[in-house]
């Protein structure tokens, strides 16, 4: 499914789609260049809470694969809090889709993603490492990848998490910073 169809679907499922005024066209070419402006009408239309409501249930790598070693480590310290998880989570958690963490002193959730060479970072989705501009990409589309992170940490720490922030975005900053999500665990 693309990413504008999966949307559509999220948007439809909150009671929003009848309320927007969205093209929802499939199109052969689920180019960059749509996603983007597909996500600036959604800037223009909807609230902070509703995008991020909306992105936070999107994402990629959702597959029994890349999530195995996320369910086997979640198998192996369900007794352990979340904080003891989430200090072990660095050192015995094998998965190359494996952001990193810190649990703050307010009780949220930081989630960073970033990799880089050359001092620039670079974005780690696949859908705009194709795009040939990444400085124009609107947050709101990096809360997609905020709904991977979200899916793969709910599943490694066995509790539920809302997206609260796009922090910041190697996409959106040109490579100047990395991709950080906030996370208030429910």
């Amino acid at each position: 499914m693309s990413i504008i169809k999966g949307i559509e679907k999220t948007m439809r499922e909150q009671g929003l789609r009848d309320e927007t005024q969205f093209d929802f066209t499939e199109s052969e070419e689920d180019q960059p260049e749509r996603i983007i402006a597909f996500i600036r009408q959604m800037d223009q239309a909807l609230s902070e809470e509703q995008r991020l409501s909306i992105m936070e249930e999107q994402g990629c790598s959702k597959d029994d694969k890349t999530v195995a070693p996320h369910r086997a480590f979640a198998r192996k310290y369900r007794r352990k809090s979340v904080e003891e998880k989430v200090r072990l989570y660095t050192k015995k958690l094998r998965s190359p889709h494996k952001p990193n963490l810190q649990l703050n002193s307010d009780g949220t959730l930081s989630a960073y993603w970033g990799f880089g060479d050359a001092g620039k970072l670079h974005c780690v989705c696949g859908i705009m490492g194709e795009a040939s501009n990444h400085e124009h990409v609107p947050l709101t589309f990096c809360g997609c990848c905020g709904g991977h992170t979200k899916f793969l940490l709910q599943c490694t720490l066995g509790v539920d998490l809302k997206l609260v922030k796009i922090v910041s975005s190697a996409a959106n900053s040109g490579g100047a910073q990395r991709c950080e999500f906030l996370f208030e665990l429910c």
